[in-house]
Protein backbone atom coordinates (compact mmCIF):
# COMPACT_ATOMS: atom_id res chain seq x y z
CA UNK A 1 0.00 0.00 0.00
CA UNK A 2 2.80 2.43 0.83
CA UNK A 3 4.28 1.99 -2.61
CA UNK A 4 0.99 2.85 -4.29
CA UNK A 5 0.16 5.80 -2.02
CA UNK A 6 3.35 7.70 -1.39
CA UNK A 7 3.33 10.49 1.15
CA UNK A 8 4.62 13.72 -0.39
CA UNK A 9 7.52 15.28 1.50
CA UNK A 10 8.81 18.78 0.77
CA UNK A 11 12.54 19.33 0.80
CA UNK A 12 14.83 21.76 -0.93
CA UNK A 13 17.57 20.76 -3.29
CA UNK A 14 20.29 22.82 -4.89
CA UNK A 15 21.40 23.13 -8.50
CA UNK A 16 24.78 21.56 -9.31
CA UNK A 17 27.88 23.64 -8.57
CA UNK A 18 28.72 25.87 -11.51
CA UNK A 19 25.20 25.79 -12.97
CA UNK A 20 25.00 29.58 -12.85
CA UNK A 21 21.74 29.50 -10.90
CA UNK A 22 21.62 31.90 -7.97
CA UNK A 23 20.38 30.59 -4.64
CA UNK A 24 18.22 33.18 -2.85
CA UNK A 25 15.67 33.58 -0.07
CA UNK A 26 12.92 33.03 -2.63
CA UNK A 27 14.40 29.90 -4.22
CA UNK A 28 15.49 28.20 -0.97
CA UNK A 29 13.46 29.65 1.94
CA UNK A 30 14.08 26.77 4.38
CA UNK A 31 17.89 27.00 4.21
CA UNK A 32 17.83 30.79 4.02
CA UNK A 33 15.64 31.06 7.12
CA UNK A 34 17.92 28.71 9.03
CA UNK A 35 20.99 30.78 8.07
CA UNK A 36 19.22 34.05 8.95
CA UNK A 37 18.37 32.76 12.43
CA UNK A 38 21.93 31.49 12.94
CA UNK A 39 23.34 34.83 11.75
CA UNK A 40 21.13 36.78 14.18
CA UNK A 41 22.28 34.59 17.08
CA UNK A 42 25.93 35.12 16.10
CA UNK A 43 25.38 38.90 15.87
CA UNK A 44 23.82 39.00 19.34
CA UNK A 45 26.72 37.02 20.80
CA UNK A 46 29.29 39.26 19.06
CA UNK A 47 27.65 42.44 20.35
CA UNK A 48 27.37 41.02 23.89
CA UNK A 49 31.02 39.89 24.07
CA UNK A 50 33.21 42.24 26.12
CA UNK A 51 36.53 42.44 24.29
CA UNK A 52 39.01 44.87 22.82
CA UNK A 53 38.34 45.61 19.16
CA UNK A 54 38.98 48.23 16.52
CA UNK A 55 36.93 49.18 13.47
CA UNK A 56 37.90 47.11 10.47
CA UNK A 57 38.85 44.05 12.51
CA UNK A 58 37.40 40.74 11.36
CA UNK A 59 38.11 37.04 11.47
CA UNK A 60 36.51 33.98 9.90
CA UNK A 61 36.35 30.29 10.59
CA UNK A 62 35.36 27.35 8.41
CA UNK A 63 33.77 24.24 9.90
CA UNK A 64 31.30 21.45 9.28
CA UNK A 65 27.89 21.74 10.91
CA UNK A 66 26.11 18.41 11.41
CA UNK A 67 22.39 17.73 11.18
CA UNK A 68 22.08 17.55 14.98
CA UNK A 69 23.73 20.98 15.47
CA UNK A 70 27.31 19.97 16.26
CA UNK A 71 30.37 21.89 15.03
CA UNK A 72 33.36 19.84 13.87
CA UNK A 73 36.72 20.45 12.14
CA UNK A 74 36.80 24.19 12.92
CA UNK A 75 39.77 26.08 11.44
CA UNK A 76 40.62 29.73 10.88
CA UNK A 77 40.59 31.08 7.34
CA UNK A 78 40.66 34.91 7.72
CA UNK A 79 42.98 36.15 10.44
CA UNK A 80 43.22 39.43 12.35
CA UNK A 81 45.50 38.80 15.32
CA UNK A 82 45.85 36.05 17.93
CA UNK A 83 43.67 37.80 20.53
CA UNK A 84 40.78 38.69 18.21
CA UNK A 85 40.90 35.36 16.36
CA UNK A 86 40.62 33.49 19.67
CA UNK A 87 37.64 35.64 20.75
CA UNK A 88 35.81 35.06 17.44
CA UNK A 89 36.34 31.32 17.79
CA UNK A 90 34.94 31.49 21.34
CA UNK A 91 31.85 33.32 20.07
CA UNK A 92 31.23 30.80 17.28
CA UNK A 93 31.59 27.87 19.68
CA UNK A 94 29.34 29.56 22.28
CA UNK A 95 26.40 29.91 19.87
CA UNK A 96 24.79 26.50 19.74
CA UNK A 97 23.38 25.94 16.23
CA UNK A 98 19.88 24.52 16.10
CA UNK A 99 19.31 21.11 14.54
CA UNK A 100 18.48 21.26 10.83
CA UNK A 101 14.90 22.09 9.94
CA UNK A 102 12.48 19.74 8.28
CA UNK A 103 13.05 19.97 4.54
CA UNK A 104 16.82 20.43 4.77
CA UNK A 105 17.87 17.39 2.76
CA UNK A 106 21.57 17.22 3.71
CA UNK A 107 23.42 15.63 6.63
CA UNK A 108 26.06 18.33 7.07
CA UNK A 109 26.77 21.87 5.96
CA UNK A 110 30.19 23.30 5.16
CA UNK A 111 30.05 26.67 6.92
CA UNK A 112 32.15 29.82 6.68
CA UNK A 113 31.46 32.38 9.44
CA UNK A 114 32.98 35.89 9.45
CA UNK A 115 32.56 38.22 12.44
CA UNK A 116 33.77 41.81 12.18
CA UNK A 117 33.46 45.40 13.40
CA UNK A 118 32.65 48.16 10.93
CA UNK A 119 30.78 51.48 10.84
CA UNK A 120 27.57 49.66 9.87
CA UNK A 121 25.44 46.69 10.91
CA UNK A 122 24.89 43.92 8.38
CA UNK A 123 24.29 40.20 8.12
CA UNK A 124 25.16 38.86 4.68
CA UNK A 125 24.20 35.32 3.67
CA UNK A 126 25.52 33.52 0.64
CA UNK A 127 25.53 29.97 -0.62
CA UNK A 128 28.23 28.99 -3.07
CA UNK A 129 30.38 26.07 -4.08
CA UNK A 130 33.85 24.82 -3.31
CA UNK A 131 35.95 23.82 -6.29
CA UNK A 132 38.23 21.76 -4.03
CA UNK A 133 35.68 19.18 -2.90
CA UNK A 134 32.62 20.15 -4.99
CA UNK A 135 30.53 20.89 -1.88
CA UNK A 136 28.10 23.69 -1.12
CA UNK A 137 29.57 26.33 1.20
CA UNK A 138 27.11 28.26 3.37
CA UNK A 139 28.50 31.64 4.40
CA UNK A 140 27.35 34.10 7.04
CA UNK A 141 29.17 37.44 7.33
CA UNK A 142 28.25 39.48 10.39
CA UNK A 143 29.39 43.08 10.72
CA UNK A 144 28.43 45.23 13.67
CA UNK A 145 29.16 48.76 14.80
CA UNK A 146 28.62 47.94 18.50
Amino acid sequence: MLILFQIPVFSEGFPPTGAGIRITKETNPIYWGYLEDYGKALKQALEAKKMFRLRGWGAAYDFILTRDGKIKDIKGCVFQNDYYDRKVKEIILSVKPLPFREGMDIDEMHMSIYLGFQRYDDIDISIGGSFIDNKKVFSIDVDTSK
